[in-house]
C-alpha cells in the first residue's frame, strides 16, 4: 500500500508531500490546479520515462520519493533488498538528463524500477483508454485475466527455438548450393598443407642450420685457432697448465697451506685437456656439404610459400588446416544434418500448434467469462443495454495450416455497443469518451479480482459522464477500494463524496512564481469543496446538495 508521496522541484511543484490512506483516496481541485501532475510524478517512481521538462524552472534536478507498506515483495527480495520495515523508492532526474533510482537506498536501473513498479501500482488514465484500442493491449488484458501469461511466454520461447531451426535450415540449404565448389577448395588446401608436412619448430631449426652451413669456413678457422692455443702452439695452454701443476706440487711439499691452490690448478688442467678434446672433435667434424644447404633452402621456401598462402606463422597455417577440416566435415555431413533438422522442425511445429491450439481454447473460455463480468459491471455503470464481446480469430496460412504468431495463433478484438439494435463496433469507433471510460473501469474492476497489484490510480477516467452514471461510477470505485487501495483524480462530486481520504490541490500564482499545495479536507472544508464541484459556486443550495451527497456516501 502507498503511504506517502514526496515531490520536489517537479513541474510547478516546489515541494509537496501527499499522504495516502487505505480505501478510496480522491484528489480534487480547480481545472488546471495540477491534479494530474501528482500522477505524473508517481509515474516516474514506476519507471516511466524521465524528461528534463519535468524539472521546475531554475532547479538543477527533481526528486520523487514514494513510501510503501510492503511486508513482502518477491522482486525486492530477488534484488537482495529487505522490505520488512517498508519500501522506499526514490528517483532523481537531473537537468543533464541523468537518472538515478534507489530502492531502500540501493541503486537500481530504470528497467528494474519499472518491473518493480508494475507489481506495486497500476495507473489508468484517459491516455490509457486510447491504448485500450490496441489489439495487442487487448490480447495482453485477456491473457492476464485468464492467467494465460505463463503459457504464452512458454509458447513464445518455443517459437523462438523453432524459428532458429528454420534459420539454420535456410543456412544449410544455402551451403548445399555452393557446397561442391567449397568442398573442392577445402580438400585442395588440406592436401597441400598436409603434403608440406609442417612442424611449428622446423623453420627455426632449419634457419639455425642454414646459418651454420653458410659460415663453415669461418667456423673452421675459429675452432682451429682456439685448438692451437690450447694444444699445438708453442706455449700451449695444456703445456703451461702442466708447468703450473708441477711447480705447485713442489710448493705444497714445503708449505702444506698451498694444497687448495694445487687442487684448483689440477682442476684447471683437467678442464683445459677436456676443452682441447672437444674442440678437436668439433673442428674435425666440420664438413661442407653443398647439397644439404640446397635442401634447407628448398625446404624453407616451401614453408614460406605455405605462410604466404595460409598464414603469417606456421601455427596460423596449421590452424587454418584444422578449420578447413572441420568445415569439410560439416559440409560432407550437411545432408544428414539437414535431414535431422527437418525432423526437429516437424516435431517442434507439431508441439507449437498443439500449444497454440490449447492457448486458443483457454482464451475462448476466458473471453466468455470476461464478457459476462463486463456485462454485469456495465449494467451497474448505467449501460444496461450495452453489449461487450470479444472476437477471437485463429489465423491460418494460405495452405490452411495454423499461423504461428509471436503470442499464439489468435487475433483478438474487443467490440462494444451501448445501444440495443446497434451493431457491435471496435472500441476506437465509440464516439463517447464517457462510454469508453466506463468500459475501461469495467475491465479494471474485473481484473481487480484476479491480479495482486495493491494500488490502483485513476486519472480522470470519469471524464464525459455525470448524473446517475457518475453515481454508478462512484459506487464501483468505492467497491474497488474495499479490495485495493484506490487513488482517483476526479472532477465528479459523486466520487469525491465516497472518499475515505479527500485531498484538494491548490495552485498559488504570484507575479514571480507558481506553486502547488495539497490539503486534506474534513468537515466544513470538505463540504465547501463538494459544493464548489457541484455548482462552481458556494450557495446554500449547493451546500445542502453536498450534505446529501455525503450522507449518501456514508459520511453523515
Amino acid at each position: 500500500m502507498l503511504r506517502e508521496l514526496f515531490i520536489k522541484k517537479f513541474a510547478v511543484i516546489d515541494e509537496l508531500r501527499v499522504f495516502v490512506h487505505e480505501g478510496l483516496n480522491v484528489l480534487t481541485g480547480e481545472t488546471g490546479a495540477g491534479k494530474s501532475i501528482v500522477v505524473d510524478a508517481l509515474g516516474l517512481i514506476l519507471g516511466q520515462r524521465g524528461q528534463t521538462d519535468f524539472i521546475k524552472t531554475g532547479a538543477k534536478e527533481t526528486t520523487i520519493e514514494a513510501i510503501f507498506d510492503a511486508e513482502k515483495s518477491e522482486m525486492a527480495e530477488a534484488l537482495g533488498i529487505d522490505v520488512s520495515d517498508g519500501l522506499i523508492i526514490r528517483r532523481v532526474v537531473s537537468g543533464t538528463g541523468k537518472n538515478r533510482s534507489f530502492v531502500n537506498d540501493s541503486s537500481v536501473g530504470i528497467a528494474t524500477l519499472a518491473e518493480l513498479g508494475a507489481t506495486l501500482v497500476d495507473i489508468h488514465s484517459q491516455h490509457e483508454n486510447q491504448s485500450l484500442m490496441s489489439k495487442t493491449k487487448q490480447m495482453r488484458l485477456l491473457d492476464s485475466f485468464g492467467k494465460i501469461d505463463n503459457a504464452v511466454r512458454q509458447y513464445s520461447a518455443a517459437l523462438g527455438a523453432y524459428r532458429a531451426l528454420l534459420s539454420e535450415r535456410e543456412n544449410l540449404a544455402r551451403n548445399i548450393e555452393d557446397r561442391d565448389k567449397r568442398i573442392e577448395i577445402l580438400k585442395f588446401q588440406i592436401d597441400e598443407i598436409d603434403a608440406a608436412d609442417l612442424d611449428v619448430k622446423e623453420a627455426d631449426e632449419l634457419s639455425k642450420e642454414r646459418t651454420v652451413l653458410a659460415n663453415l669456413t669461418t667456423l673452421k678457422e675459429l675452432s682451429e685457432t682456439a685448438y692451437e692455443v690450447l694444444h699445438k702452439r708453442d706455449g700451449a695452454m695444456e703445456d703451461q697448465s702442466a708447468v703450473v701443476v708441477d711447480a705447485l706440487e713442489k710448493l705444497v711439499k714445503i708449505d702444506e697451506s698451498t694444497h687448495e691452490i694445487l687442487s684448483m690448478a689440477r682442476e684447471t688442467q683437467s678442464y683445459v685437456k677436456e676443452l682441447s678434446v672437444m674442440l678437436r672433435r668439433y673442428k674435425d667434424n666440420i664438413d661442407f656439404v653443398p647439397e644439404r644447404l640446397d635442401t634447407i633452402e628448398t625446404r624453407l621456401e616451401t614453408i614460406r610459400k605455405m605462410q604466404r598462402k595460409y598464414g603469417e606463422t606456421l601455427e596460423a597455417v596449421l590452424q587454418l588446416r584444422d578449420s578447413a577440416a572441420a568445415e569439410l566435415d560439416e559440409l560432407t555431413g550437411v545432408i544428414e544434418k539437414l535431414d535431422s533438422i527437418e525432423d526437429k522442425i516437424t516435431s517442434a511445429k507439431t508441439l507449437l500448434e498443439a500449444e497454440a491450439d490449447l492457448i486458443s481454447k483457454q482464451r475462448a473460455s476466458t473471453a466468455r467469462r470476461l464478457e459476462s463480468e463486463i456485462a454485469g459491471t456495465l449494467k451497474m455503470l448505467a449501460l444496461p443495454k450495452a453489449r461487450f464481446e470479444i472476437c477471437l480469430t485463429q489465423n491460418r496460412n494460405e495452405d490452411g495450416s495454423m499461423a504461428l504468431l509471436h503470442d499464439g495463433a489468435d487475433s483478438v478484438e474487443f467490440l462494444f455497443t451501448a445501444n440495443p439494435g446497434q451493431p457491435l463496433k471496435q472500441l476506437q469507433k465509440i464516439a463517447s469518451g464517457g462510454e469508453l471510460s466506463r468500459v475501461m473501469l469495467a475491465l479494471k474492476s474485473a481484473f481487480a479480482e484476479y491480479d495482486d497489484i495493491p494500488v490502483l490510480v485513476f486519472d480522470e477516467v470519469d471524464a464525459g459522464i455525470g448524473g446517475e452514471t457518475a453515481q454508478r461510477v462512484a459506487d464501483k470505485l468505492k467497491d474497488l477500494s474495499t479490495r485495493r487501495q484506490v487513488l482517483c483524480v476526479t472532477h465528479l462530486p459523486q466520487i469525491a463524496s465516497k472518499a475515505d481520504n479527500h485531498m484538494k490541490i491548490h495552485k498559488h500564482v504570484t507575479e514571480e512564481s507558481v506553486s502547488i499545495t495539497v490539503e486534506t479536507l474534513n468537515g466544513q472544508d470538505r463540504l465547501v469543496e463538494l459544493a464548489r464541484m457541484l455548482s462552481g459556486s458556494i450557495t446554500e443550495i449547493s451546500l445542502e446538495h453536498a450534505r446529501q451527497l455525503l450522507r449518501k456516501g456514508g459520511d453523515g
